[in-house]
Formats: structure tokens, C-alpha cells, sequence
């Protein structure tokens, strides 16, 4: 399809993994509709990563269905699934590469208007600004370091890039602060494309702009 509308179902999902003793998510169930935000709380270890990555099929549900728009997630093809899909995590690896490069490697079409558009979206764009080269400036391996709520930003940045139908983001503002997290809740309910967020989160605030809040004990819901 070129873009899914957006609607994620779990039915009666299992998942344990290969060299796992006990399954990690037991008979999870939930539907969010098109366009809903949905958070997903809980203690660490509770499975709630797990879960998220079931959806872009980073692993396959030992038992039960995961459904994108009333279909099952293993009848599309893996690139047409996963470039529908914006993913943010905790754990961000930035390329060795400028910032505008970053932000816009999952579409390279992008010019940089909307690099900075989306850099804004994720409240990027002050610190970018007063970097020694801006966009240009060099970071990852080799280039200038950046704290973990400015990776953070960036990571937010080039996963809203791609324009998702599905927009999963695994504690992504864990390194920010509270001002910064309220600018880009604010930023998320006024993005220019329809959008499904999946967000995996710590802090209630965090969850405050949800339809649905999910909280997660032991692998249940």
C-alpha cells in the first residue's frame, strides 16, 4: 500500500524468546484505531519493548496475531512494512555524518527546509542553530558529541522524517527535560500528516496526551 491508515491490533499475542525459559508477553490484546495515540507503561522488564518490536517484526509472535489495517503483519513485505513505520528509541546510534544527513537518511529526497522543519517538530532546531556549522555540523563516530537529550532530538527528528503511518517511540524523550518534553508532546498533536503513536514511557507526563494508556505487569496487560 503506499500508506497504511494506521490501525494496530494485537490478538491474544505470545511471545517468548528462542533462548528464553518463560514467554515475556502472555495473551496480549488491544486495537488502537487510526491516528490514536496509545502510551505503554510499566516497570522495567515487563515486557513493553518487546511488544513494540513485534509491530515492525523484529520478532514474530510465538503465538496470536499482529494486524497493521486488518491484515497480518507477515503478509506484507518487510520494506514495505518497515518504511511506513518511524522508530525512535532510548539507544540512539547516529551515523558519522552531518546533522542534516541524520535526520534525513530514511528519505534523502528531503531538502532542507523540512530537515528543519522536522527538527523543530522534535525540538532540535535551537541547539542545531548554535552549533559551529549548524546543519553541517559533523557528529557520530568521528564528529562533535552531543549529550543523550540532544541524540535524543535528533533520533525523534529523522523518524517523524520518513513521514510515518506509525510513529513507535521507546522512552525516546528519557533524556530531556521537562520544558523540552512539553515542547514536543505539543509538536506531536500538530503534526502535518495523520499519524498512529505507539509510546513507550516513564514518566506520567509523558503519557498525559494519550487516548489510551496501557499498563504493563509480568508480560500482561
Amino acid at each position: 500500500p503506499n500508506r497504511f491508515d494506521g490501525k494496530i491490533e494485537f490478538r491474544e499475542v505470545s511471545f517468548q524468546y528462542e533462548d528464553g525459559d518463560l514467554p515475556v508477553l502472555h495473551d496480549i490484546s488491544f486495537t488502537v484505531k487510526p491516528g490514536e495515540t496509545i502510551a505503554i507503561m510499566g516497570e522495567t522488564g515487563c515486557g513493553k519493548t518487546s511488544l513494540i518490536n513485534l509491530i515492525p517484526r523484529f520478532y514474530e509472535p510465538t503465538k496470536g496475531e499482529v494486524r497493521i489495517d486488518d491484515i497480518p503483519v507477515q503478509n506484507f513485505r518487510l520494506s514495505d512494512l518497515r518504511k511506513q513505520i518511524g522508530l525512535a528509541t532510548q539507544d540512539v546510534l547516529l551515523y558519522s555524518d552531518t546533522i542534516e544527513g541524520n535526520i534525513a537518511y530514511g528519505d534523502s529526497s528531503i531538502d532542507l527546509e523540512e530537515v528543519e522543519k522536522f527538527a523543530k517538530y522534535s525540538a532540535a532546531s535551537d541547539f542545531i542553530s548554535k552549533m559551529p556549522e549548524g546543519y553541517d555540523t559533523v557528529v557520530g563516530e568521528r564528529g562533535v558529541g552531543l549529550s543523550g537529550g540532544q541524540k535524543q532530538r535528533i533520533s525523534l527528528a529523522r523518524a517523524l522524517a520518513v513521514r510515518p503511518s506509525i510513529l513507535i517511540l521507546d522512552d525516546t524523550t528519557s533524556a530531556v527535560d521537562m520544558e523540552t518534553e512539553k515542547q514536543i508532546q505539543e509538536a506531536l498533536r500538530h503534526l502535518d500528516f495523520s499519524c498512529t503513536k505507539v509510546i513507550i514511557a516513564q514518566r506520567i507526563s509523558t503519557t498525559m496526551m494519550a487516548d489510551k494508556i496501557l499498563v504493563m505487569q509480568h508480560g500482561r496487560i
